[in-house]
């Protein structure tokens, strides 16, 4: 991959981007390459020679080098604790890595709990109104922990807690006090299920079977995948509303709510057309300029 820098940011940063240390290891795929869909993994290893991405689309990478400095400022060497700890295992007949931020030893020093620090958006953590004090960990993160714990597992550690440590880039104090689903903190700890040894077995053996089936055969990525967001129907009160009365599934679905009376739609009300977008593949995909998947999406062919 080339990295270029064609929106002028500071070369400190540029440095930084194309200094960035991260490596799988002598492995196959990393858990983190597990989860990407099989399609995208397999097209970036055909084409990572082609491949040219601006720097600004990178600096995102930087936060685990923060990461790094961070654990290293906190202190390495504590008695008590493993840091950027990487470990192999064989599934499937591949090898398969992984690197924990940190391994924290029970007080019984019989079993470990996986921590993973993220620096994320606020609203990855919101909670659901009803449940404020239980917000829901994203699956991507619950299933990137339960693939650590399976390779500690593997390599003869006992797991018995994960956890997330959330930092909120974007956190605020006034949006705290004003929504009480909003993170009330800059920084939060959250516990993530553990899945059973044989759960947590069978989902990476799947992964890895999807990934290897995906170097003879293409798959097409799926909507979820895609982070699909389908086409709606915005019901307006007027051309200049900022925002929709309701969203439908169909233009006729919203014609026909606006003309119930019941409804009480006032005189000048419109409908916005949404187009559908594939928000990963439009903004997120280094390979999507040599996916024929998303070519032909984006030319309304399919999907």
């Amino acid at each position: 991959m080339k990295i270029t820098n064609e929106k002028g940011f500071p070369e400190a940063l540029v440095k930084a981007v194309e200094s960035d240390s991260y490596s799988k290891g002598s492995a196959d795929r990393s858990v983190t390459g597990l989860l990407a869909p099989p399609r995208q993994t397999a097209l970036l290893d055909t084409h990572d020679g082609e491949i040219v991405e601006d720097v600004s689309e990178r600096t995102f990478a930087l936060y685990g080098q923060l990461i790094h400095l961070l654990l290293e400022r906190a202190g390495e060497q504590s008695r008590n604790a493993i840091n950027e700890k990487r470990l192999f295992a064989k599934v499937n007949g591949w090898t398969i890595s992984g690197q924990t931020d940190s391994l924290i030893l029970a007080e019984d020093q019989r079993s470990w709990t996986i921590s993973d620090y993220k620096f994320v958006t606020a609203w990855k953590f919101r909670r659901d109104k009803f449940y404020p004090d239980k917000p829901v960990v994203p699956d991507e993160y619950e299933q990137q922990l339960n693939m650590y714990a399976c390779l500690l597992h593997a390599n003869g550690f006992k797991v018995d807690a994960l956890k997330i440590v959330a930092i909120y880039r974007d956190w605020s104090k006034l949006e705290a006090r004003r929504d009480s689903s909003y993170p009330q903190l800059g920084a939060e700890t959250h516990d993530v299920p553990l899945w059973s040894e044989d759960k947590a077995k069978a989902f990476i053996e799947e992964r890895v079977r999807l990934h290897q089936e995906a170097e003879q055969v293409l798959p097409e990525c799926t909507s979820e995948e895609r982070w699909q967001r389908p086409t709606k129907f915005a019901l307006k009160n007027n051309a200049t509303s900022a925002r929709a009365r309701k969203l439908f599934d169909s233009k006729a679905d919203a014609v026909a709510w606006a003309g119930n009376p019941a409804n009480k739609m006032k005189p000048g009300w419109m409908i916005e057309h949404r187009p559908g977008v594939n928000v990963r593949c439009e903004n997120y995909c280094v390979v999507s300029d040599f996916c024929e998947q998303f070519q032909s999406l984006r030319n309304g062919a399919s999907g």
